[in-house]
């Protein structure tokens, strides 16, 4: 299993590479992954960590050279996501060429909601979604703004290796990110209804 982000899907990320007119993504370990609210723990190296929040979608079957009118097939389920990095670090990776993995794929640095069906949504575009630190203002926006739509970001990922059943896709974030530190509360909505609530430690 392995977690693809998305990095340049709205139009906030896309100004740090305004040229480039494909999609960007990088890859985190299954270890990244934090579930059922569990607190995250600060790694030692980051004294600048964020994170924000992202619609993921999960892959239900397997996939290679993915055409964008059969996209919609291949996944059922979607969840929350809060993507966490080391702004510091990821913008010093950027600006001098480097890999971001040290920045992004740290353990638990994937926390994510239980998944829910589709059925009940007829189009990603409509989706809210919001955040907070510690119970004060909930930002949202909703996905409108995607740069790639869905079908495109799928058909991309999976014309340069496969997509398995169980893989995970952090679509972006609509909003910027926010700092965190100890003791910080993190909610997340989607459609303002609370799916998530855990602790920095």
């Amino acid at each position: 299993m392995k977690i693809i982000c998305f990095y340049n899907n709205f139009p906030h990320q896309k100004q740090v590479f305004p040229l480039e007119n494909k999609p960007l993504f990088y890859l985190k370990p299954d270890t990244s992954i934090l579930t059922h609210n569990r607190p995250f723990f600060i790694p030692e190296f980051t004294d600048n960590l964020h994170c924000q929040v992202e619609l993921v979608i999960r892959i239900d079957k397997l996939g290679k050279y993915i055409q964008t009118n059969y996209v919609s097939t291949y996944f059922h389920e979607i969840a929350l996501g809060i993507n966490i990095f080391d702004k510091s670090l990821q913008t010093q990776c950027i600006q001098n060429g480097l890999a971001w993995e040290k920045s992004t794929a740290f353990e638990n640095s994937a926390a994510m909601s239980l998944f829910f069906p589709l059925d009940n949504i007829h189009s990603l575009e409509e989706i809210t979604l919001g955040i907070s630190k510690n119970q004060q203002e909930n930002i949202h926006a909703n996905l409108q703004s995607m740069v790639f739509p869905l079908e495109t970001l799928i058909s991309y990922v999976s014309s340069y290796f496969t997509l398995k059943t169980g893989d995970l896709l952090f679509l972006g974030s609509p909003l910027p990110s926010i700092p965190i530190q100890i003791n910080d509360l993190i909610e997340a909505y989607l459609n303002h209804e609370k799916r998530m609530r855990f602790r920095i430690k």
